[in-house]
């Protein structure tokens, strides 16, 4: 029985990185799929993961990115350098009057991700790292906590705060962030907070499979 513990402790240690880089990856997978399926007439599928997300994210359309439109995102404000229709002029919905989560997309204008870009860079990045670190054998040194905070934590919370703020507070001056800064925040706070995390959880593993053969 001893064995078996520790035999089952050293994959556990050694395997868990791989099972959250799944994990995360197929989350994003999963909030991919109903796009795909209401592009093939799969109304009634795409609908229900659509509000099986509900409870998970935001899902403002404006904030998405959208699989098999003519964009794959459209702004809350219009972007006329880009050649970019806003969400307004493409839905022909003034956005005071959408509901964004029933709003799901159209054939013209694609359909979006059950959630928003911000997220996507999130969770697609933790994905990643977390199977970087498996590839290594989970030999990546955890990173100072301060740096998590200086490169995880402060770019999104500026982006992410700003952003609020300013739909907030009466006569500031809209800001919206870009699909972009969204994905690239989302990523550095997904990736920093596992750089900080993993090596965290397998150093506490570790101690863990000392103190058993003991």
């Amino acid at each position: 029985m001893k064995l078996f513990a520790a035999f089952s402790g050293k994959i556990l240690r050694r395997g868990y990185a791989l099972v959250f880089a799944f994990v995360f990856l197929f989350y994003i997978g999963v909030a991919a799929l109903p796009a795909f399926l209401m592009m093939n007439d799969h109304q009634t599928a795409g609908r229900l993961i659509y509000r099986g997300f509900y409870f998970l994210c935001h899902q403002y359309p404006w904030r998405s990115w959208f699989i098999g439109g003519k964009q794959s995102y459209y702004p809350l404000l219009p972007d006329a350098e880009a050649g970019l229709l806003s969400f307004e002029e493409a839905a022909g919905i003034p956005v005071p009057g959408v509901n964004p989560r029933a709003f799901l997309g159209s054939p013209e204008m694609g359909y979006k991700m059950a959630v928003c870009q911000r997220d996507v860079g999130i969770y697609a990045a933790m994905g990643v790292f977390s199977l970087l670190f498996f590839l290594s054998r989970n030999r990546m040194p955890r990173i100072d906590w301060k740096l998590w905070l200086l490169f995880g934590v402060l770019p999104i919370g500026i982006d992410g705060g700003l952003q609020l703020l300013s739909h907030l507070i009466p006569g500031w001056a809209v800001r919206e962030s870009t699909p972009f800064l969204r994905t690239f925040t989302g990523a550095l706070f997904g990736i920093f907070t596992c750089w900080y995390l993993l090596p965290t959880l397998d150093r506490s593993l570790r101690e863990g499979e000392g103190n058993d053969r003991s």
